[in-house]
């Protein structure tokens, strides 16, 4: 699935690279694409704490779609700082990027990011986190209420073979600033609401994890498990949390 996403955002950015540089013969990087001009692509991921996929599978795949493409690629980690990630966006936009693809730390300075790109006439792509009134030109992302959906349904089928009785659940979301937590959990609530309601499950403490923190989610639970030891499932909103 996530493959299948990173070869979207490729033929995204190959469609838009192709539109940018439409028409300017003045230079720019020359990529493999049939001899034409390929503008170079600017990439920020996030941090490397939240996941290990920022760290690990979305900069190997994505350079490798990149580089089997024939575009030019600078992918650059912006390590959940907000000024570093304005500080990179700065050098990508100053050093003459067609395409700026980023993944927001927050969609306030996500869209002041987007905000210069547009202002410099480049093409912008939310990838993963959508940048709310961001106004990318593209947002390349999983269905993340499907995702949600199918925590909560995996949550039910492990209580369900574990013959658990009424049991009572807690829920870790993900980061408040980021609109896939929001997705994820409109996704699973939609499982676990009718469980509550019916008396067949018993809903425990639901809390946010500020910045998809691993080390306060962590301790977030902890807290959960010292006021309520009767939590029997969790369901936490990625693989880091969990």
């Amino acid at each position: 699935m996530r493959k299948g996403l990173f070869a979207l955002a490729a033929a995204g950015l190959l469609a838009t690279g192709s539109m940018a540089a439409c028409g300017d013969d003045s230079g720019g990087d020359t990529g493999t694409n049939g001899g034409s001009s390929v503008g170079k692509v600017g990439v920020i991921l996030p941090d490397t704490q939240s996941s290990a996929r920022w760290a690990t599978a979305d900069t190997t795949y994505l350079k490798a779609a990149f580089d089997a493409a024939g575009v030019p690629v600078d992918i650059q980690n912006a390590q959940g700082d907000k000024t570093q990630f304005q500080t990179i966006a700065d050098g990508m936009i100053s050093s003459g990027v067609k395409v700026l693809m980023i993944v927001n730390l927050d969609s306030g300075t996500g869209k002041a990011v987007l905000d210069k790109a547009k202002a410099a006439g480049i093409a912008t792509i939310d990838y993963d986190r959508l940048t709310l009134s961001g106004g990318a030109n593209y947002y390349v992302s999983f269905d993340n209420v499907a995702v949600g959906k199918l925590q909560g349904e995996g949550l039910v089928k492990c209580l369900t073979d574990n013959k658990a009785s009424k049991p009572v659940v807690a829920e870790l979301n993900g980061s408040p600033t980021d609109n896939n937590a929001t997705l994820f959990k409109e996704g699973y609530d939609s499982v676990l609401k009718p469980k509550y309601d019916s008396g067949d499950y018993v809903k425990g403490p639901d809390q946010s994890v500020p910045e998809w923190d691993n080390a306060q989610a962590g301790t977030i639970f902890e807290q959960m498990l010292t006021e309520n030891k009767n939590i029997k499932g969790v369901l936490a909103a990625n693989d880091g949390l969990g």
